[in-house]
């Protein structure tokens, strides 16, 4: 993290943090019809990097919310990747990092990057990403101990090297399909970017989501989302708006 952000960090999330110690995050996820993940199974492992200090701004943006919540529909898709995983690898299992994200929190990180060199990579909350309508997860795979496997880099990382794909994110499924993504993702083995492990590990997360329903974003070999435009899902989600 660069020293522009962690001083912003230190100025801004203080006041950010300071007006969201009333909500009730819980209440209000279930307020919105989401589903804690957990409820539908709990194998699956959450740890939410933004109820932490461990994420790219370095400061605990979540306060109390420990639960991954997520529209029920998409919440199906993740239990469903998780199954799939399971079935092929019985000690693995889905370990997330992130969900549904209310705008509040999504404003709020804006203001800690605006300005820097990471300002590209966070959206500005005007109207809101698929995290703040609740069909978004970051996940990765964990091993029967808990431990995350070798994916090349570690989450929130803004490299290259945490790329899936190199060419812009359409609706359009024949442009997002798991063979374009197994290529893409070897290649960057191939040219020593991550390690042959990490890309198998990469692989096989790409895999069982895929089988599921869920494609990856270019940028973010963590981040999962229904292959439709962010204009549709605007119109037929609700946005987090607390």
């Amino acid at each position: 993290m660069s020293r522009v952000v962690c001083f912003v960090a230190m100025v801004l999330l203080p006041m950010a943090l300071y007006a969201q110690e009333a909500v009730d995050w819980d209440r209000k996820m279930v307020e919105y019809g989401l589903v804690d993940l957990q409820s539908l199974d709990g194998d699956i492992l959450v740890e939410l990097k933004y109820s932490s200090e461990d994420n790219f701004v370095g400061v605990d943006m979540y306060g109390d919310l420990e639960r991954a919540y997520l529209v029920p529909e998409f919440a199906a898709k993740v239990v469903e990747a998780q199954r799939i995983l399971k079935q092929r690898h019985p000690h693995y299992t889905l370990l997330v990092y992130d969900a549904a994200r209310p705008i509040s929190v999504q404003r709020a990180m804006r203001r800690v990057v605006q300005g820097t060199e990471l300002e590209g990579f966070v959206a500005d909350g005007t109207r809101g990403g698929r995290h703040n309508y609740g069909v978004a997860v970051d996940l990765t795979i964990a091993s029967p101990d808990g431990e995350p496997l070798d994916m090349g880099t570690g989450f929130d990382d803004f490299t290259l090297a945490a790329a899936v794909k190199g060419t812009p994110d359409t609706s359009d499924a024949s442009t997002r399909t798991i063979d374009v993504y197994r290529r893409y993702v070897m290649g960057l083995a191939a040219d020593g970017i991550i390690s042959e492990q990490a890309a198998k590990n990469r692989v096989l997360l790409l895999e069982v989501m895929c089988e599921a329903g869920l494609v990856p974003y270019r940028r973010e070999w963590w981040h999962f989302e229904e292959l439709r435009s962010i204009s549709e899902t605007r119109s037929v989600y609700r946005l987090l708006d607390f």
